[in-house]
């Protein structure tokens, strides 16, 4: 078992007293968990028979922006009696609450500079097809499923069995924190792995581009599996990334160190009690000229996301996050 020194001692797990204590310091990180171009809404105002801890806006892609629910738990609450009924709320209230939701979020907007400014370069992209926040807001509350971001500080077995049982969208964010002293440091899963989605060049664009899901594959899963069974599973997948993955492609680890195959997907379902994925392919995986590696060595070692054509356009894997 590993420990963590730091000026002030061994770091130890630190558990919240309160669900507040352990809200604040989330909100405190937000930036962080969330990004700075997408906006977090503080706002604990009843809607139907609930009040959820806040609302997130996504503008990450400018084609799809997405309003998720906040819920912000502790562990050691009742995850079967108080979560579970606490989303059921959610998904009523986003369907009979739709116009007070978004009366609240644009009072919020319009006393709000920093928002503003945000909103508006997101609306001025030339790849956003919307021409308002009215349009925006219309988007993502009429034209979207209700997506829901649960906070915790320990993701456990028995949440897994919760969410298992909820057909909503659902994403869990772990975030635990621990302390030497008066130190005190975070581990935590932010909503988007930056590596997961670079681009090529930083340009924040090309991110509406990413359609192919790279996964790494060693020989025996690959050839069982991947080429066997038409499938790829126990995959980790963002919840926005899912209705974008078109295609997948397999890079085969060392010895062969190249992405070898990819394949059109044809759904993708959640797999088991895992918090992860299954593809399904819709036939069998193509088999292309291998694109090695690259000089930098810098192997895929975890899932990665890029466009189809760029992919089958380069000399090197390393070459598409450049």
């Amino acid at each position: 078992m590993y420990k963590v020194v730091t000026g002030q001692g061994i770091l130890e797990p630190y558990k919240y007293s309160t669900e507040n204590e352990f809200e604040q310091e989330v909100l405190r990180n937000k930036h962080a968990v969330f990004g700075e171009e997408s906006i977090y809404f503080p706002i604990k105002k009843k809607i139907g028979n609930t009040i959820p801890d806040g609302y997130w806006l996504d503008l990450t892609f400018h084609t799809e922006p997405k309003l998720y629910f906040i819920e912000i738990e502790l562990e050691s609450h009742d995850l079967y009696g108080h979560v579970a009924e606490q989303l059921l709320k959610f998904s009523m209230a986003f369907d009979d609450s739709k116009y007070k939701l978004k009366s609240i979020l644009m009072e919020e907007i319009a006393k709000d500079k920093a928002k503003q400014k945000i909103l508006k370069k997101y609306i001025q992209n030339p790849r956003t097809k919307f021409n308002d926040e009215t349009e925006l807001f219309y988007h993502v509350l009429y034209e979207m499923p209700i997506s829901i971001i649960i906070l915790i500080d320990e993701y456990t077995e028995q949440l897994e069995r919760v969410l298992s049982k909820l057909n909503d969208e659902i994403t869990v964010l772990e975030f635990e924190s621990y302390k030497a002293g008066q130190e005190v440091v975070h581990r935590f899963t932010p909503f988007y792995d930056e590596k997961e989605i670079e681009v090529d060049n930083g340009k924040a664009d090309d991110v509406d581009d990413l359609d192919t899901i790279i996964v790494p594959a060693l020989e025996e899963g690959f050839n069982e599996t991947f080429l066997g069974e038409n499938c790829w599973y126990a995959v980790r997948i963002s919840a926005p990334m899912i209705s974008r993955i078109k295609y997948i492609a397999a890079y085969q680890v060392y010895p062969v160190s190249a992405v070898t195959h990819y394949a059109l997907v044809e759904r993708i379902e959640k797999y088991k009690d895992t918090g992860k994925y299954i593809l399904y392919f819709k036939g069998r995986a193509k088999k292309i000229e291998k694109i090695p590696l690259g000089d930098n060595k810098m192997a895929v070692r975890s899932c990665r996301y890029t466009n189809l054509q760029k992919m089958l356009h380069i000399d090197t894997v390393s070459n598409l996050w450049l």
